[in-house]
């Protein structure tokens, strides 16, 4: 979070400093899920009784993802036009809140000057909601309006799903 902090000046640069701050975010997003992944246990429960079971992952239908896009009238000039990075898809757990936020960085660094300018409050918000998750995490779909709120349609979503809540921390 103090990487996207420092590089918030590429955002004054344009276009070329929105894509230096999105390959920032996507940098940020990979050296988490390097320490994530090397933080989690692999181990496998053996009950006393000598048949094995893998309580470690969950059976699910579903995987974990994560797909954060723009969306709204400023996106496409009608309602349902949404752009956005391509989202995160885990078969084997959760999308932790650093993997949300370099995604979250990366489809706002997609977005036009004029775009991000609209944008840009819903932006913060959708930051700062990934941020501020419980322990628990989030499942489902939630949505940040940018200026003129919901009646001008232009928004952040943030649409998460899989086995148990993401925006672990």
């Amino acid at each position: 979070m103090g990487t996207m902090v420092a590089g918030a000046p590429l955002l004054a640069g344009g276009p070329p400093g929105w894509v230096a701050y999105g390959l920032l975010g996507l940098g940020t997003l990979a050296a988490g899920y390097l320490i994530y992944e090397n933080t989690q246990s692999n181990a496998i429960t053996v009950p006393t009784t000598g048949t094995q079971t893998d309580t470690a992952r969950r059976s699910c239908d579903r995987p974990w993802s994560v797909r954060i896009h723009a969306q709204g009238n400023v996106i496409g000039g009608r309602g349902g036009a949404t752009l956005g990075a391509p989202p995160i898809v885990r078969p084997t757990s959760p999308v932790i809140v650093v993997e949300g936020l370099g995604l979250s960085a990366a489809t706002f660094a997609m977005l036009s000057r004029g775009q991000a300018r609209t944008l840009s409050s819903a932006h913060a918000q959708a930051n700062t909601w990934i941020s501020r998750r419980p322990p628990g995490g989030y499942l489902g779909q939630k949505s940040f309006y940018g200026t003129g709120g919901q009646r001008g349609n232009d928004r952040f979503d943030v649409d998460s799903y899989g086995c148990s809540p993401n925006f672990i921390t």
